[in-house]
C-alpha cells in the first residue's frame, strides 16, 4: 500500500503532458530516441507506421512487421506470411485485434494472431489476383479503403472489390470531413457523395506520382516526385522550396496536431508552419532518409528511416541556449536575473546578457581579474562579477576593480549577495567578506569560529537571517559573530553545504556533497533525505520550488520531488520518496531526458523564470520546463499469452483451465506506452497464491513464471502503478489448476480414515508391547540401581583409602575430622577441657635407606606392615591415615589431657620392637619420630586453631624429634601461665606465632624447654 501511494503521487504530480511538438523549438532541442535491428526491428528500413486503438505502434519494414509497446518488439516475418518478406508500404489498424498490411505483393489481414491474404475478386476480364498496396485509409463508414492499379478498393467477403474506378493507379489516400482524397499520376481526385472531381497537377509535372497527402485545417498538401504542392482553389502551387532551388522528391508527408507540416525528402527533413518553411533539418540524428512519419496519440512524432530504423521525436523538458544564440564560449558558471528582467550569465570567458532572444556580450574575459565569471549579482546601477581571482564591477559600461576589495584578489568568489540593509556579502575560498554601506570591508575566517574558512554560499531568509554555507558546516551570522547552526538538531558534523533554499512554508532545504543528499529543517530539527528513501545520487548545485515541487539540479542531472512526498516520507520512513528524474546526466536511477547538466555550486547557480529553470552547463544555458503537466494517458495492461507445458495459448476470454499435471504456467503481459517521461511501474500478483504485489526483476521485463502451483483457482493481476488509476488499467486472467486424483477431497478423506484406522490398530499393538517392555525395564532398572549403589559405595571407599596401605587418606580426614570435632563439642568433658583429641604425626626414620638398599618394593612392604601395626595399636573410634610418603597421622578420640608423653613413648617403643619383613627372607627393624598435640590446644579458646593448624604444629614437633636424633617423640602444650588476648577467638595462617610469643612450650621424654 505504501509503495502504491508513492507511485500514485508520482503519477498525479510528475506526469509528462500529452502535447504535440512545440513549434517554437528548434529540432535540435527536441529529444530523439532511436530503435534499430539490435533493439528488435525485423529490418532497418521502416516504410510504414501506424497505431492501433490499444495503443501499440506497428512498423512495416522491407522484410517484416513489428508491433512495439515501448519496450519490446513482437516481430512477424515471411515465416508468418509470405507477403511480409517484401516491402510493407502501408498499415491501417481496424480495432484492437485487426491490422491491415499493404505490401508490394498485396493486402494481408492480421486478426487474432493469424495472417490472411486478401486477393482481388475475379472479374470477367481478370482472374483472382493481388497487386501492390501503396496506401490504406478508413472511410466514414469504417470500411478500409485500399489503393489499387485502377481505382480505390474495399474489402468484401475476404476479397478486394473496386469501389471507385479511376483513370490511373491510386498511390495515396487521405480521408477527412470533406470526403476522400486520392493521389494518382499527375492528379489528385476528390471523392464525395456527389461524385469524383479531378485536380490535375501543373502541366510541367503531369507525369509525376502523388505519393503522399496531408491536410492542415482547410489546406491540402500533396507530396510528389517533383516536390511539395499546396492546393489553392483548384490549382496546385509549388511550396516548401527556397528561391532558385530545384524541387526534391517527397518521400513522406504528415501533419501534426499543432499545425506543423513535416516533409521528408532524400536530402533533408523540413518542417513548415502556417504554410511557411520553419526549419530545415539536415544530417541530424533521426532525420536522415525518412520514408514514413506518424504522430502517436501522446503527441510524439515517429520517423521511419531507410537506414536508421525508427526514431521518436518528443518535446522533452528542455531548451538549450548556446552558440547559435550568441555564446562565443558556451561553458557557463553562473546565471542571475537583473532588476529589469534580463538574464545575465557568467561564462568561461566573460559575461553575457540575454536580451531580445539572443546573448549580448557585455564583458570580455580579458577585462576581469580572471576570465571566468564564476558568480554574478546584477543590480540597477552596477553588476558585480566574481571570478576565481577576485571581484570586478560593471558600471556604466566600464569594468572596475574596487581597491577596497583588493584582499579578495587571490580568492575564488563562490557567491555575491546583497542583504536587506544594502550590505554586500562575498562567499570566497578564503573566508566570508562583508562590505558595508560605508565601504568598509570585514573579514571572517577560522579565528571567528569557522571550522573551514572556505565559504560556498550565502542565503538571507525572509526573516532577515543570514545563513552561511561552508565546506564544513552551516553557520548563521548574527551581530558580528558566526554561530554554528545545526548542533543538537540533527544536522550532523562535517556537512559540506552545496545549496540552500528557504521554502514558502519557512522550512529550509540544504544540499550537501557529503553524501549527495538533502536535509530539511522544520524549525526544530533537521531531517535527512538520503538514497535509502529513494533519492538519486546527485550533488545538489541549485534548489528551486515551484507549485508544490522541489527541483534539485546537480552534476548528475535534475530531478523533481513533490513536497507532499517529503511530508509523507518524514511521517513514515517506509514510504519512499516519489522522485522523478527529469534530466539524466548519468544518475544512478533510470528515466528522464538524457542531457548535460550542471556546473558548480554556490550562489547564482540557477534561476526560476516564467515556468522555466535556467541552469548553467558546459554547453550554454539549459532551460528546464517546470510547468505542472497534465496527467498521462491511462492505458490498459494486456495479457499477451499463456505458456503451458511449452505451448502458447491465447486466453482471450480471461479464463483458462490448465491441463492435468500442468502446474508451471508462464504469463506474458504488455503495456503500450510511449510517454518518454512516464516509465511504467508494473506490479503483478497471483491472488489465491500470493496476494502481495511484486515488481518485475527489471523494468523491461514483461513476463512472469510460476512453478509447481498447488491445485485451485487463481487470478493473475497486473497493473501500472505509475498511472493515475492503476485499477482502471489492470489486466486479469483467471486460472484453474485441476487436482490430481490423490489431491481430491474424497481421496484425502479416505486416506484420513485409513490412516486413523492404522494408527488405532498400531496403538493397540504398541500399547501391549510397551506394557511388556515396561515391566522388563523396571526389573532391569532395579538391578542396575543396586549395582550402581554398590559401585558408588566402592568408589567412595576407594576415594577415601590409600591404595598401598589400605588406610584412610587425607581426603577422608578433610571430610571426617570436622564432623568428629563438631560431635565432640557436644561432650561435656571435651567442652570443659578435661579431655582432648590427640593428633599424632609419625615419620619412619631413615626410610630412604630402606628404598636405596632393598628397593622400593621393600619400602612399600614396610609401609603396609606399619599401617597394619598402627591399626592394631589404635582404639575403637580412633583412626589412622597415611598423611603422605612415610608419614602417618593418628587421630585419637578424646583422652584425658596430659597423656601425650605416654602415647608418644608407646608408639615409639612398639614400632621399634616390631620385626618387619622385606621379602626374600629378609627382616628389618625401624624406628619412628613422632610429633603430638592436643585439640583444642587452649580449652578456653576451642576455636582458636583449626585442625589443619594443629597438624602443622605436630609436624613442627616431628621435625624437632627428627633433628634431635630420631626414635623419639616431641609435643607442644600451652606454656604455664600463658595468657591469650581476651578478644582473640580465632587465628588463621601459620600458628608458629604462638611458639614465638612463648605461649607454647615443647617437651619430650627427657627435656622440658620453651622455644623462643
Amino acid at each position: 500500500m505504501q509503495r502504491w501511494c508513492a507511485a500514485l503521487l508520482l503519477s498525479l504530480s510528475l506526469a509528462h503532458p500529452a502535447a504535440a511538438l512545440d513549434p517554437d523549438k528548434p529540432f535540435r532541442d527536441y529529444v530523439t530516441d532511436n530503435w534499430g535491428v539490435e533493439q528488435g526491428l525485423p529490418q532497418i528500413s521502416v516504410l510504414a507506421i501506424t497505431q492501433d486503438p490499444a495503443g501499440y505502434l506497428w512498423f512495416g519494414t522491407q522484410a517484416g512487421l513489428a508491433r512495439f509497446d515501448g519496450v519490446h518488439f513482437q516481430r512477424y516475418t515471411r515465416h508468418d506470411a509470405s507477403e511480409l518478406g517484401n516491402n510493407i508500404l502501408a498499415l491501417q489498424a481496424d480495432g484492437p485485434q485487426r491490422l491491415w498490411v499493404g505490401t508490394a505483393r498485396g493486402l494481408v489481414l492480421f486478426e487474432d494472431g493469424h495472417f490472411q491474404s486478401i486477393p482481388a475478386s475475379a472479374t470477367a476480364d481478370a482472374p483472382e489476383r493481388s497487386f501492390p498496396v501503396n496506401a490504406l485509409a478508413r472511410g466514414a463508414d469504417g470500411q478500409v479503403l485500399v489503393t489499387g492499379p485502377d481505382g480505390i478498393y474495399v474489402v468484401a467477403d475476404k476479397h478486394l472489390r473496386r469501389l471507385h474506378a479511376l483513370p490511373g493507379p491510386t498511390l495515396s489516400l487521405l480521408h477527412g470531413d470533406d470526403g476522400l482524397w486520392a493521389g494518382s499520376t499527375g492528379s489528385v481526385f476528390h471523392v464525395t457523395s456527389d461524385g469524383i472531381e479531378k485536380y490535375p497537377l501543373p502541366a510541367t509535372v503531369r507525369d509525376t506520382s502523388v505519393t503522399a497527402l496531408a491536410k492542415i485545417g482547410d489546406k491540402l498538401w500533396a507530396g510528389t516526385r517533383h516536390g511539395l504542392f499546396r492546393l489553392q482553389g483548384h490549382t496546385w502551387k509549388a511550396a516548401g522550396n527556397r528561391p532558385g532551388e530545384a524541387p526534391q522528391a517527397v518521400e513522406a508527408l504528415a501533419a501534426d496536431r499543432d499545425g506543423n507540416l513535416w516533409v521528408a525528402t532524400p536530402q533533408y527533413l523540413q518542417r513548415l508552419h502556417d504554410g511557411m518553411p520553419a526549419e530545415r533539418i539536415q544530417n541530424m540524428a533521426g532525420s536522415i532518409a525518412i520514408r514514413s512519419i506518424h504522430e502517436d496519440d501522446t503527441g510524439n512524432l515517429w520517423l521511419g528511416s531507410m537506414i536508421e530504423g525508427v526514431t521518436r521525436v518528443w518535446n522533452g523538458w528542455t531548451r538549450r541556449l548556446s552558440q547559435p544564440e550568441g555564446l562565443n564560449d558556451p561553458l557557463l558558471w553562473s546565471i542571475a536575473a537583473g532588476p529589469d528582467g534580463n538574464i545575465w550569465v557568467g561564462s568561461n570567458n566573460g559575461v553575457y546578457e540575454w536580451q531580445g532572444g539572443r546573448f549580448q556580450h557585455r564583458v570580455g574575459g580579458a577585462q576581469l581579474p580572471q576570465p571566468e565569471a564564476y558568480s554574478l549579482l546584477p543590480e540597477r546601477e552596477q553588476t558585480w562579477i566574481g571570478t576565481r581571482a577576485g571581484v570586478a564591477v560593471l558600471r556604466q559600461g566600464r569594468v572596475e576593480q574596487p581597491a577596497v576589495l583588493a584582499p579578495l584578489r587571490n580568492a575564488q568568489i563562490n557567491g555575491i549577495v546583497r542583504d536587506h540593509s544594502g550590505r554586500h556579502w562575498f562567499a570566497t575560498t578564503q573566508g566570508l567578506y562583508l562590505l558595508d554601506a560605508d565601504n568598509r570591508l570585514t573579514h571572517y575566517d577560522e579565528k571567528d569560529g569557522l571550522a573551514d574558512a572556505r565559504i560556498r554560499l550565502v542565503l538571507e531568509t525572509r526573516g532577515n537571517r543570514l545563513l552561511v554555507g561552508t565546506y564544513d558546516g552551516l553557520y548563521e551570522w548574527r551581530d558580528g559573530h558566526l554561530l554554528a547552526t545545526g548542533e543538537g538538531t540533527g544536522l550532523g558534523e562535517g556537512i559540506a553545504v552545496t545549496a540552500l533554499l528557504e521554502l514558502q512554508d519557512g522550512r529550509w532545504v540544504l544540499g550537501s556533497n557529503t553524501d549527495e543528499s538533502l536535509r530539511v529543517f522544520d524549525g526544530r530539527r533537521w531531517h535527512h533525505l538520503s538514497h535509502d528513501r529513494g533519492l538519486p545520487a546527485n550533488i545538489p548545485f541549485h534548489l528551486a520550488e515551484k507549485d508544490g515541487d522541489l527541483w534539485v539540479a546537480g552534476m548528475q542531472g535534475v530531478y523533481r520531488l513533490p513536497l507532499a512526498s517529503i511530508d509523507q516520507s518524514l511521517a513514515d520512513p517506509k514510504i519512499p520518496l516519489a522522485v522523478q528524474m527529469v534530466i539524466n546526466s548519468g544518475a544512478d536511477q533510470g528515466g528522464g531526458q538524457q542531457d548535460k547538466c550542471c556546473n558548480g555550486s554556490g550562489n547564482s547557480r540557477g534561476l526560476l523564470r516564467d515556468g522555466r529553470l535556467w541552469l548553467p552547463t558546459r554547453d550554454g544555458a539549459l532551460l528546464v520546463d517546470v510547468v505542472t503537466p497534465q496527467q498521462p494517458f491511462t492505458r490498459k495492461v494486456r495479457i499477451e499469452g499463456l505458456q503451458v507445458q511449452g505451448k502458447w495459448v491465447n486466453p482471450s476470454t480471461g479464463k483458462f483451465q490448465l491441463p492435468l499435471n500442468a502446474r508451471s504456467p508462464r504469463i506474458e503481459f504488455s503495456l503500450p506506452t510511449f510517454e518518454a517521461m512516464h516509465t511504467p511501474q508494473l506490479r503483478y500478483r497471483l491472488r489465491g497464491y500470493d496476494d502481495g504485489w511484486r515488481e518485475p526483476e527489471s523494468p523491461a521485463m514483461r513476463s512472469v513464471s510460476y512453478s509447481n502451483l498447488p491445485p485451485g483457482r487463481y487470478t493473475f493481476e497486473v497493473a501500472d502503478f505509475g498511472s493515475s488509476d492503476p485499477q482502471a488499467g489492470m489486466a486479469r486472467l483467471q486460472l484453474e489448476i485441476p487436482p490430481r486424483p490423490h489431491e481430491t477431497l474424497a481421496f484425502r478423506l479416505l486416506a484420513v480414515l485409513l490412516l486413523a484406522g492404522s494408527i488405532w490398530l498400531g496403538y493397540l499393538g504398541l500399547k501391549h508391547r510397551y506394557k511388556r517392555q515396561r515391566a522388563a525395564l523396571e526389573r532391569l532398572v532395579q538391578e542396575r540401581t543396586r549395582d550402581l549403589q554398590a559401585a558408588n559405595a566402592r568408589l567412595e571407599v576407594i576415594s577415601f583409602t590409600d591404595p598401598l596401605t589400605g588406610l584412610h587418606n587425607r581426603r577422608y580426614l578433610a571430610q571426617q575430622i570436622p564432623a568428629d570435632l563438631a560431635f565432640y563439642e557436644r561432650d561435656e568433658s571435651y567442652r570443659d577441657g578435661s579431655e582432648a583429641v590427640v593428633f599424632a604425626l609419625l615419620d619412619v626414620d631413615h626410610f630412604k635407606t630402606i628404598n636405596d638398599t632393598h628397593g622400593h618394593a621393600a619400602g612399600d612392604r614396610v609401609l603396609e606392615q606399619l599401617g597394619q601395626l598402627l591399626n592394631e595399636l589404635k582404639r575403637s573410634g580412633d583412626y589412622v591415615a597415611r598423611w603422605g610418603g612415610e608419614e602417618f597421622l593418628l587421630v585419637l578420640r578424646p583422652l584425658p589431657r596430659g597423656d601425650l608423653g605416654q602415647i608418644g613413648q608407646r608408639l615409639c617403643s612398639r614400632i621399634a620392637e616390631h620385626d618387619f619383613e622385606l621379602g626374600n627372607g629378609l627382616h628389618h627393624r625401624i624406628t619412628v619420630s613422632v610429633g603430638l598435640i592436643e585439640c583444642p590446644l587452649f580449652p578456653a579458646y576451642p576455636q582458636l586453631l583449626g585442625w589443619e593448624q594443629l597438624v602443622t604444629l605436630a609436624d613442627r614437633a616431628l621435625y624437632r624429634a627428627k633433628s634431635s636424633g630420631r626414635n623419639g617423640w616431641v609435643a607442644y602444650r600451652p606454656a604455664p601461665g600463658a595468657q591469650l588476648p581476651e578478644d582473640l577467638t580465632a587465628s588463621s595462617g601459620d600458628p608458629w606465632w604462638l611458639v614465638e610469643n612463648g605461649l607454647l612450650e615443647m617437651f619430650d621424654g627427657e627435656t622440658r624447654c620453651t622455644i623462643t
